[in-house]
């Protein structure tokens, strides 16, 4: 499952967790002891799945047939079900005992009037559901196409529960077992599941469509959706390929549909294990979810995950391709080979980011994707240096709970993060093997962690005692947080340079305190050479570091996962030699420095030294990561005396590369120098540039009178530097823009545009069109993301509306709408209110076991008001010397 905006944590408590002893072999899959609250003597071989939905009347009538395997004799059968209705139970034919279906602990209980033999035996009954309204179990999705035509679809969205809500059964991930899904629809309807068609009859309105079996998987990959559907196909390396949407829409899937075939090829030989199912089909669904499902064979997305219109950017275009390799290597991690139980999640997640990372960046090397997703490393970051935060693996006490893995800064970015480091040390082939050795000996099976590190164990790391995967890795799995390397140069009579290492777990409140000791694989480079592999293991480690004239780093390329301090030697060499560097090697500087200065463990003035030293280099994650701090550090500024002076330092540092990137495309741009043209261009807007907002705006009336003036590419920066100063005139004019969107990305552009209103009575105005009608159903979950836009201008406006529609904005992110009050509503609204006041409302609104989440949002909102008054301090005393000598 992709992270979308709520992917998000249901835990326990999050213990600081031990590190494995060195030589403590690691845990591996066991059915008979895999966690779980069914009991498992008795388990489902192959399901007969009948389906008749009643969309209208949001019924679900189902028959179900299930061979089971006795693993001894037992007189009851437990699994799972939730607002269902059993009846005409049997079991081999015979009516049985008694049937006792709770709701409330999401189980059926059947019991035999005897105790049924060792062996198989098979379970039959009628059932009656129903189809819900939100993206959980069999849900009907409502929808407004482009030229206002009203449509409902049904669809699923199973993981990590909800396959109970469609169908009684074994609902937790060691159960794997074959589906043979039939259904009864509209003969009007279009219909899809994980395995082709193999019979369909039609009886008057009706019809009846049978699927081929499954191969055998885990519950919540079963799929199905039905509706006024089209598709566009093709055949490739005997697969066949479908993207499938709304009647009208099917061709924004030509994209998508080429790079399915592209990205299959790739997993195909590097997994060393084929695709095994005779198809791949994507499903668009319009809403109901945010991000995608890797359903096996038939993976939904919602549709601005998967469509591209001639109103789509690069940036959608990217989301596109990265997203699909995301869900499409789910088809190995996590359908072929499935985690055991939700503990480890990030078996499926982590590596499937990481994957798709990967192979975005092997199929689009002028994207520089790993660059990029050194910003999703940074968020994983700044959530891993809080005192509250989780490991890697998390304990799931039940599958009810399993939410809680759903963490997307650590079991998705963290993850990732770390798998990248370890194939880094190992080297690309070594991991590939282990990977494929992985692979081929738990196909069709489930898994735990330590499966993985014995596999690349086996495949080999670096050689030395000490330096098995396994040891490295669960020292980054298994416990929270990361470390802070500092480094302590000295120098020979020869030039030659030594380093001394330390480490202490990094936290941005409270450094020094932490607990915690990482084996820590780094990259250690000099000047302009090649980076050199170290593990650094133990305190006071010297290692040789090349020439003390030349530059130094200890994170090359920006590939590890921890934070580095260098001694101010050091530091000063790399600051006036920053151009030297590498562009990954200046990322982890600009970085890491800044995560010092935040935690106030080094001056800002060291962090903008750097930014100073880029000059007009055009990298964009490196700008980006500049224009942020600067974004951050200027929204802490005002309403203080220092704003002026500190609007004025941003606005003369980026202004000369905006120069150098002018307004206007190129042929010779890369994709970097084109967003990156955008990013700057915003961010001047946004600090008062004269000369940028006057281009602005004479562009904006040329796109008033006419919209094909301004590209797709351009239209969000010129728009939102309008909106920003926007006159009750213009503001009328972005909001006739917004209505007369065309379709769902420019209404997310537009409509995202005009949140930018500084002005109080157009806020206002803001709020209201974002509970309008305007936004149509499929978009719902647009209306939290356009409120967060308005917290920083607006914050007491943003929360008082937020509060008085609660229920209606959370309500498109069930199941996780208590989530996301206790976990990220603090850290969205830190500015409207007290930490105290924001708190107690927040614990009247969420259940008390929430406590843990609420804890991390109230650490993450407490420490922006920490910051903020630290930020004030450190930009006047680091610009009032600029100001003066100006």
């Amino acid at each position: 499952m992709r992270a979308g905006v709520l992917s998000l944590a249901l835990a326990l408590a999050f213990p600081s967790i031990p590190v494995l002893a060195r030589d403590a072999a690691p845990a591996v899959f066991n059915f008979a002891t895999a966690p779980g609250r069914l009991p498992k003597n008795v388990v489902p071989l192959e399901y007969s799945i009948a389906l008749t939905p009643d969309a209208a009347a949001r019924k679900i009538a189902g028959n179900e047939t299930i061979l089971l395997d006795f693993k001894e004799a037992t007189a009851t059968i437990q699994f799972n079900s939730l607002n269902q209705k059993l009846s005409n139970v049997l079991l081999d034919g015979k009516p049985v005992k008694s049937v006792d279906s709770s709701d409330d602990k999401q189980l059926t209980t059947v019991t035999l009037n005897a105790p049924a033999r060792k062996g198989r035996h098979t379970l039959s009954f009628d059932y009656t559901g129903q189809i819900e309204t939100k993206a959980v179990g069999l849900f009907a999705q409502q929808y407004k196409t482009p030229d206002g035509v009203q449509g409902e679809m049904l669809s699923t969205q199973f993981e990590a529960t909800d396959a109970r809500r469609m169908f009684p059964c074994w609902d937790e991930p060691a159960f794997r077992a074959v589906y043979k899904l039939t259904v009864t629809v509209p003969a009007k309807w279009a219909v899809y599941s994980n395995m082709p068609q193999t019979t369909r009859k039609v009886s008057g309105e009706l019809a009846t469509t049978s699927f081929a079996a499954t191969p055998k998987m885990a519950s919540y990959l079963v799929e199905f959706s039905a509706g006024d559907l089209a598709e566009i196909s093709a055949d490739h390396n005997g697969t066949h390929f479908n993207v499938v949407a709304v009647k009208g829409q099917e061709e924004g899937g030509r994209a998508a549909l080429a790079a399915a075939q592209q990205i299959l090829d790739d997993y195909n030989d590097y997994f060393g294990v084929k695709y095994p199912l005779p198809k791949l089909t994507s499903i668009a669904v319009p809403g109901g979810f945010s991000g995608a499902m890797e359903n096996w064979g038939a993976i939904t997305y919602n549709d601005q995950a998967l469509l591209i219109t001639p109103s789509s950017t690069l940036a959608n275009r990217q989301g596109v391709f990265s997203i699909q390799a995301h869900e499409m290597a789910h088809q190995w991690f996590g359908d072929l080979v499935t985690m055991g139980w939700w503990d480890d999640l990030w078996l499926n997640e982590s590596f499937a980011s990481w994957m798709a990372a990967r192979e975005t960046d092997l199929r689009n090397p002028s994207w520089h994707w790993w660059e990029r997703e050194d910003g999703t490393k940074e968020e994983a970051m700044t959530a891993d240096a809080q005192a509250s935060v989780h490991p890697i693996v998390q304990h799931v006490v039940n599958e009810l709970e399993a939410s809680s893995a759903f963490d997307p800064a650590i079991t998705y970015s963290k993850g990732q993060a770390v798998l990248r480091m370890l194939e880094n040390h190992m080297g690309p082939d070594r991991f590939r093997q282990g990977i494929r050795s992985y692979m081929k000996q738990h196909a069709y099976s489930n898994t735990l962690g330590g499966d993985l590190w014995r596999a690349l164990d086996t495949a080999g790391g670096k050689g030395g005692k000490g330096d098995k995967v396994s040891a490295i890795a669960t020292s980054w799995t298994t416990q929270p947080g990361f470390p802070l390397v500092s480094v302590a140069a000295s120098c020979g009579a020869d030039g030659k340079r030594t380093v001394t290492l330390t480490q202490q777990r990094f936290l941005l409140q409270g450094l020094g305190t932490g607990k915690g000791h990482w084996q820590v694989p780094l990259q250690v480079r000099s000047g302009s050479g090649a980076a050199k592999a170290v593990l650094f293991t133990s305190d006071g480690q010297k290692i040789d570091a090349g020439n003390c004239a030349d530059t130094l780093t200890i994170n090359a390329n920006a590939v590890g996962y921890y934070r580095v301090a260098y001694d101010q030697a050091t530091l000063a060499r790399n600051t006036r030699d920053f151009t030297k560097m590498t562009d990954g090697d200046r990322i982890a500087m600009l970085d890491d420095q800044w995560a010092l200065a935040e935690a106030g463990a080094a001056p800002l003035g060291s962090y903008l030294a750097l930014a100073s030293a880029m000059g007009t280099v055009q990298n964009q994650r490196s700008w980006e990561q500049i224009t942020g701090v600067l974004a951050t550090i200027e929204s802490y500024e005002r309403g203080a005396p220092g704003h002026g002076a500190f609007s004025t330092y941003a606005r003369d540092l980026i202004k000369p590369l905006s120069r150098q990137l002018g307004w206007d495309a190129r042929a010779d741009d890369t994709p970097g120098v084109v967003k990156l043209r955008r990013a700057v261009l915003t961010e001047l807007g946004a600090w008062g540039d004269a000369e940028v907002i006057a281009e602005a705006r004479k562009r904006f009336a040329g796109f008033v009178a006419d919209r094909g003036s301004i590209a797709a590419e351009d239209q969000a920066t010129v728009l939102t530097i309008v909106a920003l100063g926007a006159t009750p005139a213009e503001f009328e004019q972005l909001h006739a823009i917004a209505r007369s969107a065309k379709n769902e990305t420019e209404i997310r552009r537009y409509y995202q545009a005009l949140m930018a209103v500084r002005d109080p009575a157009l806020a206002k105005q803001a709020v209201a069109i974002v509970m309008s009608d305007e936004i149509p159903k499929q978009a719902g979950t647009v209306r939290m993301a356009l409120l967060a836009r308005l917290t920083d201008e607006h914050p007491q406006l943003a929360w008082s509306s937020f509060t008085t529609n609660a229920d209606a904005l959370m309500s498109p992110f069930a199941p996780f709408g208590p989530l996301y009050l206790a976990q990220y509503v603090p850290e969205l609204f830190w500015r409207a209110l007290p930490p105290d006041e924001l708190e107690a409302w927040i614990k009247q609104k969420v259940p008390a076991e929430l406590a843990p989440q609420l804890a991390r949002g109230m650490e993450s909102a407490r420490f922006k008001h920490a910051e903020q008054a630290l930020m004030r301090k450190a930009a006047d005393a680091a610009i009032a010397p600029k100001v003066a000598a100006n």
